[in-house]
């Protein structure tokens, strides 16, 4: 995506589109003078998500259940997420807890598959991409108005042949209310009121003399309004229903909970709250011998009983630094909704119909102090912030030849500088336009789509690594002052060897914003015709319906940009660990689908209350992949009215995203864990039996660096990035 302006122009023609419907609706209102009373009327048939056939009942071949509008409003849920988490199939993903790593966005995610594998879709419609920053680039459950909620459908097991891509774990269908008469206001509060009471946490809180949570707690203060208005044509043809909704939560701070107020962690039998080994104030420095491989030779700290700037071992047990207590439990939020679903018969074969739908969503997430995590620093051991001590052990204990310069990871928060904060705004658009009736038996739909999100995003309070280390190159000035060598404008000597040696102005030269403007759109335009062939006889003889078909076409284009100012794309700042660079692509893709559902035996006694075979195909041309087929196969069976057994088989797929495809590939830290690190691989407190050294020199451990590599704090270097060579991925659901 490029930047916010670009895309201003871009929203250009969706603003006039949206214009448009306001335009039309407003005539159309005019023309609604009184509500037409509502008549009593049986539905023969309906849609179940799962399928585009109607069928009698609510029952099909794939499992479903269903949520409906009276269960969102008992449980008082102001966010849908919510309520969809608290179903068994749907693991909790994205949503306004998430702080580190946080999208700002929220997901669903069946079967805990990933929520790139659950498609999302608004009364049968897609619901375009989500944040462009997130792998899985998943739909953002923000944009749904929960109030006009009618139900959700959830479906899971592969539903690619029916719905396309994305749905190998299933479908999470919103059906939303489209004939509301009248006015509706919904506005509802809450909050959290919490007793602290782990006394075993409190205890190694008090042990540490950090400080504790408060006894009672009484915060996170959330509410919501939203306004609905509906009014029918006085003919009965048509309707007109908006809606308006804003929500606001304030955030939740871990160290209002005392469980969560302490990074829980165990050296042998004694807990201490921690989480990080880049110790706060005094500083954690590996220093590594340059005569041996690089072999580690120290891992020291600041003391602070020692006279001068002197150093003593690090000590994990009392030297770690508790990031827990800054961070956010619940996330500070606004969301502004508004839109309108509008739709007139204009002859008894034609309902013309448009829908209008806008979200703004603006959230901080925010985290412990950023700093130094364990990376590489070359200091010269002329350095005048080094004492006589640290030159010592920085610089001859490392074997350093005279006037040379010292390998240091260097790990250590910036309390002094507070919190890290990541403000992330979305600005989501969604218009859908087309047709629908029946003619005869057959039922069609057809319509187009056009839907984007606009994505802004600012780091606040991170540390530049290229500034850190202009300002650890350090030499005295002419008034014998300390100043930074590059003499560069506002640096600042950022002394970290001293305690209490890190100033104000330091601070405010190596923390440097990271800034990201970007989005997703999406265009769709599908056609698709059902209808049940008793009529014409095809029918099975012991059956009373007749087969149902489904045949459809699509056309499907994504895309996606994202611009990082300078410190993101080049990996400079020290909390992101790897390279962000710009991303742009797009792709399109072209979908013939059809769908069969044959009732073989109905009403028939004895066993034979219901016995249907249905089928389902779908074959999809991608730009960037190439073609991809799925299919999938069903029987149902109901020996009696009370007693009903399905089972089907399904193949699916997943086509690769838009990040999956063009993101550039870049080196960074992504990999958590190695085996060959630590004293004693085997069996060390991280053990791993297969790390033998045999193993390791597998990996390019020499013998001399067995034994010797130090764990990383911060992760170890991988790959990452995009592939346009990557194939669908493929999966086979079996269902009883």
């Amino acid at each position: 995506m490029s930047a916010f302006f670009s895309e201003a122009r871009k929203c250009l023609p969706r603003a006039a589109g949206i214009a448009a419907l306001v335009w039309a609706t407003a005539s159309l209102a005019q023309e609604m003078a009184t509500p037409a009373p509502e008549s009593v009327s049986t539905v023969a048939e309906i849609v179940v998500t799962g399928s585009r056939i109607p069928r009698p009942d609510q029952t099909g071949v794939s499992p479903l259940t269903q949520v409906v509008g009276a269960d969102i409003r008992a449980q008082g849920a102001m966010r849908i997420e919510d309520v969809l988490n608290q179903l068994p199939q749907v693991y909790v993903d994205q949503n306004s807890t998430v702080t580190n790593g946080a999208t700002g966005t929220a997901t669903v995610n069946l079967r805990d598959l990933g929520p790139e594998r659950t498609l999302v879709l608004i009364d049968g419609k897609r619901l375009m991409p989500g944040d462009p920053t997130s792998g899985s680039v998943a739909p953002d459950l923000n944009f749904i108005p929960d109030a006009l909620v009618e139900r959700i459908d959830v479906v899971t097991g592969g539903q690619s042949a029916i719905y396309g891509s994305d749905a190998i774990a299933g479908v999470v269908n919103f059906i939303m209310k489209r004939n509301f008469s009248g006015l509706q206001m919904d506005a509802q509060a809450g909050i959290y009121d919490h007793d602290n009471g782990q006394t075993g946490i409190q205890a190694v809180l008090a042990a540490q003399g950090l400080a504790e949570a408060p006894k009672t707690v009484t915060d996170g203060f959330t509410r919501e309004i939203t306004v609905v208005a509906g009014i029918n044509a006085p003919n009965g043809k048509g309707n007109l229903t908006v809606y308006g909704g804003y929500r606001a939560a304030a955030a939740i701070t871990e160290a209002s909970r005392d469980f969560s107020a302490c990074g829980l962690v165990a050296y042998g039998a004694n807990l201490f709250c921690q989480g990080s080994t880049s110790s706060p104030a005094l500083g954690r420095f590996e220093v590594f011998d340059q005569t041996n491989n690089f072999n580690q030779v120290g891992d020291l700290t600041l003391d602070p009983t020692g006279p001068g700037n002197t150093l003593r071992p690090f000590d994990p047990e009392r030297d770690g630094y508790n990031f827990a207590p800054t961070e956010y439990f619940q996330r500070p939020d606004k969301r502004y909704t508004a839109g309108a679903f509008a739709h007139y018969e204009i002859l008894p074969s034609v309902d013309l119909y448009v829908d209008g739908m806008f979200m703004y969503d603006d959230t901080t997430a925010e985290l412990a102090p950023s700093g130094l995590f364990l990376q590489p620093f070359t200091i010269a051991c002329s350095n005048p912030m080094l004492s006589a001590a640290e030159v010592q052990s920085f610089c001859t204990d490392a074997n350093v030849p005279p006037g040379g310069d010292t390998l240091l990871q260097i790990g250590r928060r910036d309390v002094e500088a507070g919190g890290r904060q990541f403000l992330l705004t979305h600005t989501d658009y969604r218009v859908v336009a087309g047709a629908r009736g029946n003619v005869g038996v057959w039922n069609y739909d057809i319509s187009a789509q056009v839907s984007a999100v606009d994505l802004s995003q600012t780091a606040l309070r991170d540390v530049s690594l290229s500034h850190v280390a202009d300002a650890l190159n350090v030499v005295r000035g002419p008034s014998g002052a300390l100043v930074c060598a590059s003499g560069n404008p506002g640096c600042a000597p950022y002394d970290i060897f001293a305690i209490g040696g890190v100033t104000p102005a330091a601070l405010a030269y190596i923390e440097t914003p990271g800034i990201a403007t970007g989005g997703t759109d999406e265009a769709v335009v599908s056609a698709n015709v059902n209808g049940e062939l008793g009529r014409y006889g095809v029918k099975s003889p012991w059956a009373t319906s007749g087969v149902g078909v489904a045949l459809g076409a699509e056309y499907r284009r994504e895309g996606l940009s994202y611009s990082p100012n300078v410190e993101l794309a080049s990996g400079d700042l020290s909390s992101f660990g790897a390279a962000t660079p710009p991303v742009k692509g797009h792709f399109d893709v072209y979908e013939i689908y059809g769908e069969a559902r044959a009732p073989l035996a109905q009403d028939r006694s004895p066993l034979l209350d219901d016995l249907t075979i249905d089928g389902s195909v779908r074959y999809s041309w991608y730009s960037s992949i190439g073609g991809a087929a799925t299919y999938k196969a069903g029987l149902e069976w109901a020996p009696t009215p009370d007693l009903r057994l399905r089972a089907s088989y399904s193949r699916a797929v997943r086509a690769p995203n838009v990040v999956e495809l063009f993101t550039p590939q870049t080196l960074g830290i992504g990999l958590g864990h190695d085996p060959c690190a630590g004293a004693n691989p085997i069996g060390g407190p991280d053990p791993d039996p297969f790390a033998t050294e045999a193993n390791c020199a597998r990996t390019g451990v020499t013998a001399a660096q067995y034994g010797h590599i130090a764990p990383s704090d911060g992760g170890y270097n991988s790959l990452e990035g995009g592939n346009p060579d990557l194939r669908p991925e493929v999966a086979t659901t079996e269902t009883l």
